[in-house]
């Protein structure tokens, strides 16, 4: 199942990058703004989830993914239906396509539900970690844009974010 999850991130990862560089015309691609999030990173709180996230957007549309995955084997892979940069903290939308593990239910990370992530990027080579947090899972669609259950403010232990506002 990890080679699966593995195999689904690095999927996105590579679907975001081939959207990033795919202008539609040259008029597009001289003009084009882009909103991005993309990295990993590990939290020390709520049993030290890792969250992968691979989202970028502009005037066509927004394309992504997301995977949280905990030490005990608990995951939730899936897609970004919504991602709003604002200077450089992201909020991700997200529909959960898979699951499992100890803590599904308890995170109410059933298929088809959908979930928060907000990531603030605090630069690269500073002494002040990236910061992190993600909702439960939701049946409704919690909407577009900064959410306070996932207010980016539990610090990575590892790992690092980088967040592009297309202003």
């Amino acid at each position: 199942m990890r080679r699966k999850l593995m195999s689904v991130a690095a999927a996105a990862f590579a679907a975001v990058t081939l959207f990033a560089v795919m202008p539609t015309t040259a008029a597009q691609a001289a003009t084009s703004t882009v909103e991005s999030v993309i990295g990993a990173g590990t939290i020390n709180s709520f049993g030290s989830p890792t969250v992968y996230l691979g989202a970028i957007g502009n005037k066509r549309g927004q394309l992504g993914a997301f995977t949280v995955t905990y030490p005990d084997g608990t995951y939730a892979t899936g897609t970004s239906n919504c991602l709003v940069v604002n200077d450089k903290t992201a909020y991700l939308t997200g529909k959960i396509a898979l699951s499992g593990g100890p803590r599904r239910d308890a995170n109410s990370w059933q298929r088809g539900n959908y979930m928060v992530i907000g990531i603030k990027d605090n630069g690269n080579g500073t002494d002040v970690m990236d910061e992190l947090n993600f909702t439960p899972g939701t049946t409704a669609d919690p909407g577009c844009g900064p959410n306070a259950a996932a207010n980016p403010n539990l610090f990575l232990v590892k790992g690092n974010y980088w967040v592009t506002d297309a202003a």
